[in-house]
């Protein structure tokens, strides 16, 4: 009788859900953010409206627009982009662009935007009439809408690091002798995050089953980085090149030159990667309004009606126009 009653009561406890409450520590290492290239710190990449002054206006007083892009590219900038971009409507409004670099990520992803935008880009920078030389977009140049009123030049203008990921997007790209395209090395930094755990689990017929599973704690270990690529990377950096009409021996050039430097590109050798498609500057890109596909920059750019502005003019030449 003994011997019947406990193998009975075993058998109930087999039938018996069992809760029980463990908790895991993992040793977690993930990609931060994004595949992070270029210069660390400086200011977030801003985008601006900006109407042409009188001095580029034509004959029929049609004056050019663009958009400003300058600064550091962020997890954030694409965002910022699509916005500017419903700003201006069905435009397809030229984007000049210095930048140190940034997020690769990023740059890819606006670079498809602006790519199915069929925007044209350049390496330059935007100057107020209303700013100092030395600050040449400030305060006073904004008006109530938030655009401002300038004049585009190349001298000093930057495209490093994720920079030409970005610029490889324009159906038009050109860069100037005045303004520098280089790249480097892609460094991916990977965050090592602990991360605790709280786990539900139920015992049914000696099978545990999990009923839930809750972050309770995340403590920062460290980071390191990397610049090695693993196969799944380079395949996507070749692809996205691929698919933006880029040679691939772009990426030779920045496999092989250290993080810490950057690999100036020639004119020539802008033309020769593709990653320009003519010999012009960012005034002739702003200036050449309606070009059809194909057609050359130099053979959009109307004549511009003489301006007797000598102190812009100075600043035009200063600025290597």
């Amino acid at each position: 009788m003994n011997s019947r009653f406990f193998s009975q009561l075993a058998a109930r406890c087999c039938q018996t859900l069992l809760w029980f409450v463990t908790s895991v520590s993992l040793l977690l290492v993930s990609p931060a953010l994004a595949e992070a290239a270029g210069v660390a710190g400086g200011t977030p990449m801003r985008f601006l409206l900006v109407h042409g002054e009188m001095g580029q206006c034509r004959a029929d007083n049609s004056c050019p627009n663009w958009i400003s892009a300058e600064g550091q590219i962020m997890a954030d900038t694409p965002r910022k982009l699509q916005k500017i971009l419903k700003q201006v409507g069905n435009r397809k409004l030229p984007i000049v662009v210095s930048s140190p670099g940034g997020d690769v990520k990023a740059a890819m992803e606006m670079a498809r935007i602006i790519r199915k935008q069929k925007l044209s880009i350049a390496v330059g920078r935007t100057r107020s009439r209303a700013c100092p030389y030395a600050e040449p977009i400030c305060s006073a140049a904004f008006a109530k809408d938030g655009s401002i009123t300038g004049q585009p030049f190349s001298y000093g203008a930057i495209c490093f690091s994720a920079c030409p990921l970005f610029f490889a997007g324009g159906v038009q790209r050109v860069s100037s002798p005045f303004a520098l395209l280089g790249v480097h090395q892609i460094t991916t930094t990977y965050s090592e995050v602990r991360v605790q755990y709280r786990t539900e689990y139920e015992m049914v017929d000696g099978k545990r089953k999990v009923i839930s599973k809750k972050e309770i704690g995340r403590k920062f270990v460290g980071k390191y980085d990397t610049t090695k690529l693993d196969k799944a990377q380079r395949a996507r950096l070749v692809s996205f090149l691929d698919k933006m009409g880029i040679d691939r021996g772009l990426v030779d050039l920045m496999l092989g030159t250290d993080p810490n430097g950057i690999h100036l590109i020639s004119q020539m050798d802008a033309l020769r990667l593709k990653l320009t498609t003519e010999l012009a500057d960012a005034d002739a890109l702003v200036s050449a309004r309606n070009c059809k596909e194909n057609q050359s920059i130099s053979d959009c750019v109307a004549p511009t009606p003489p301006t007797t502005d000598t102190p812009m003019t100075s600043a035009s030449a200063m600025a290597g126009k």
